[in-house]
């Protein structure tokens, strides 16, 4: 069964479809880089973590620079 999640894309959270059910699996659903750090509803998860309908979910890049 499919999930309704947000996901943060180009500054704002668009609604989407997943049929992942854990952060692992949304990684490759949606192409997240495992280097990237993703957070759930503003906290800082791991790939085990289960996804619910309806969560916030924001992905970051861990080697991206800033300040210059």
């Amino acid at each position: 069964m499919a999930l309704k999640i947000k996901v943060l894309a180009g500054g704002g959270f668009v609604e989407k479809e997943v049929d992942a059910t854990n952060i692992g699996a949304l990684r490759t659903e949606l192409d997240i880089p495992t280097g990237s750090s993703v957070s759930v509803g503003g906290a800082n998860v791991t790939d085990s973590h289960q996804l619910a309908e309806g969560d916030l979910v924001a992905a970051v890049e861990n080697d991206k620079g800033g300040g210059r």
